[in-house]
């Protein structure tokens, strides 16, 4: 009798008081990932972040930046980085597009403060675009060097560039600034198109493997 009574106030307990760590802000889940793969002793880490939203919903980089991480936050709308600069002001906060050359291009939109603004005129519905501008794309490496974290080595390298994430990590010197994990966006749908990806085989070029694949967002691992 007794037994089964404590039976069945730990099943209670399993039911309704069970801890439950809530504290992940990615929107797919990509910081849980991250969680489990990058060491906990690793409080001082560098992120690099191109296309940042904001400093907290949907953010890949948000668990990290409250451990203690800095980095770099890169978005081509200045009302983004605005904020950013506001709630991230240890950080070097970066108004512009990233691209393998430096070019004048348009930005398409389909909300004031969304998730989808892009460089590609194709990755949008025409009906759906409430505005346009042009502006001027900067590599990766010219940022980096322009900041206060030129010297040092990726931690985290995260890209949601809407339709560029190639040509953004096609400018960045991996032999410098060598990420230690990948995160990159990708609209593929199955596993058979992203291995034969231009993105995917670029990456796995550099010595990285594939360790996670949270819905639109590739998780990769350097080698060495």
């Amino acid at each position: 009798m007794i037994k089964s009574i404590l039976n069945k106030i730990s099943l209670i307990r399993q039911l309704y008081f069970k801890s439950i760590n809530k504290d992940y802000y990615s929107q797919f889940g990509e910081d849980k990932v991250l969680n489990e793969l990058i060491s906990s002793d690793l409080i001082d880490g560098f992120y690099l972040d191109v296309g940042c939203f904001h400093h907290k919903k949907h953010s890949n980089t948000y668990l990290l930046h409250k451990k203690g991480w800095t980095g770099i936050n890169i978005d081509m709308e200045e009302d983004k980085i605005n904020l950013f600069n506001i709630a991230r002001p240890k950080d070097y906060n970066y108004y512009g597009a990233i691209s393998d050359k430096i070019e004048n291009v348009k930005i398409f939109r389909n909300q004031k403060y969304g998730v989808s603004s892009t460089l590609d005129p194709y990755l949008l519905e025409k009906k759906d675009i409430i505005d346009e501008k042009f502006i001027t794309t900067n590599t990766l490496n010219n940022v980096i060097e322009s900041s206060p974290f030129r010297e040092r080595k990726i931690d985290l390298l995260n890209v949601d560039a809407e339709g560029y994430d190639y040509k953004v990590i096609k400018s960045l010197n991996f032999e410098k600034y060598s990420p230690k994990f990948i995160i990159i966006e990708t609209h593929l749908k199955s596993i058979e198109e992203i291995i034969k990806s231009e993105t995917y085989n670029f990456i796995l070029d550099k010595k990285y493997s594939l360790r996670s694949w949270c819905l639109f967002s590739l998780i990769f691992k350097r080698n060495y």
